[in-house]
């Protein structure tokens, strides 16, 4: 990689997390800084899969010979990677590139990119992420959609979207099935956001990522952030990616009244890892 090259690597940053876990507002409030970049989520994934997914598989290539063809295509993938975001990579800017996806392919990109990663992770407790689709539920409107698809619109009770949501093929249940996998992997990749930390001390979590991504120090502005990602949820599910203006802390129980107390209780148990990272502090999950 000649040194251009690796200085854009270094400053191409990943956020990958769980939903509802404020990645849309984690990202827009980095985007105050005017040397950062942010996206909403990002399809570049797709791109890199395409690829990584099919060369294999192309005749031609197999006739010369995977091992041959292989620097080729690293280096392919890397010219994808920078080039998707080369305007701003030129103008000097760190990049932060966000879709829950790229926790699959940590390995991938580390060879890609030829360093090691830091990736942003915002966790939540799973009780409140549930809730937080649960109340989004409660206030649709006869134009909403359904993100979690018809199982999720025929479920006839709280208990059973909580069970929807949080099944592995759902949108909850695959991210913690994601996460527990990266930290199992490459945990010391992950730079863990706790959303209840976030909301509540935003000035010291931005300083904690900072000194960990080795960025300059720069002052943000909690009370005043302004949507600088916009997504048409109209295909996703509405309200997913709509922030507030202020990042204020959450309730302490946010979860109470929208989800029974057994049910909480169960979700407590069975994600106790997640809950237990959830409730500390931005740090590494290695």
């Amino acid at each position: 990689m000649n040194p251009s090259s690796a200085s854009d690597a270094a400053r191409l940053f990943f956020v990958s997390g769980m939903p509802r876990a404020g990645s849309t507002l984690l990202v827009n409030l980095l985007a105050q800084n005017p040397q950062h970049h942010v996206t909403p989520t990002s399809g570049l994934i797709h791109l890199v899969l395409a690829v990584m997914e099919r060369w294999t598989q192309v005749a031609e290539f197999q006739a010369q010979g995977l091992e041959q063809v292989k620097p080729q295509v690293e280096a392919s993938l890397q010219g994808l990677l920078l080039g998707f975001h080369r305007q701003a990579l030129s103008q000097g800017k760190c990049v932060f590139d966000k879709s829950r996806g790229w926790l699959d392919y940590v390995e991938p990109l580390e060879q890609v990119l030829q360093r090691r990663l830091k990736i942003l992770v915002p966790i939540r407790d799973v009780r409140s992420v549930v809730a937080s689709f649960e109340k989004m539920y409660r206030r649709r409107g006869i134009a909403w959609r359904y993100p979690q698809g018809q199982k999720y619109a025929l479920s006839t009770s709280a208990e059973q979207r909580a069970r929807t949501v949080l099944d592995p093929d759902q949108v909850v249940g695959r991210s913690i099935v994601r996460l527990r996998d990266a930290l199992s992997r490459v945990g010391d990749r992950l730079l863990l956001v706790p959303y209840g930390r976030f909301t509540e001390f935003p000035q010291a979590a931005m300083q904690a990522l900072h000194q960990t991504l080795e960025l300059p120090p720069y002052e943000y502005d909690p009370l005043h952030v302004a949507q600088q990602t916009h997504e048409d949820d109209n295909f996703v599910g509405q309200d997913l990616h709509r922030i507030r203006e202020r990042i204020e802390p959450q309730a302490a129980e946010p979860w109470t009244g929208l989800l029974s107390p057994d049910l909480a209780a169960e979700i407590a148990e069975e994600y106790a890892d997640i809950n237990a990272l959830a409730a500390g502090p931005v740090a590494s999950g290695g």
